[in-house]
Order: C-alpha cells, then structure tokens, then sequence
C-alpha cells in the first residue's frame, strides 16, 4: 500500500482501531493495530521476497 493507494477494508479497520485506541489513550493497543495493519499482506503483485518470508501469493 502507498500513500496513493487507498487501503482495503482490512487495512481500513486496522487505521479506525488504532485511531480510536489513540483517542482512548491506549498507545500500547494502537501501536498493536498499526503493527498488523503494517503485516497485513500486500495488494500488490507478489514478489520473490513475498514467497521468500512465505506470505500467501
């Protein structure tokens, strides 16, 4: 995903959770959803390294 890319409805809940979490006061929980939305595979073509690190293609 970058930054003209719009996110998925995957990665979009992620963003809603973390923010909210942030609202909440929770940095410990935002900094979770923000680390899954950031494993959270590519919509992109995979690559070589994807297959590498064994994310589904």
């Amino acid at each position: 995903m970058t930054e003209e890319t719009p996110p998925c409805a995957g990665c979009g809940k992620y963003i809603e959770l973390r923010e909210a979490a942030k609202l909440s006061g929770d940095y410990r929980a935002a900094a979770d959803y923000e680390l899954l939305r950031r494993q959270h595979p590519a919509h992109e073509a995979p690559s070589v390294m994807t297959a590498r690190r064994g994310l589904p293609t």
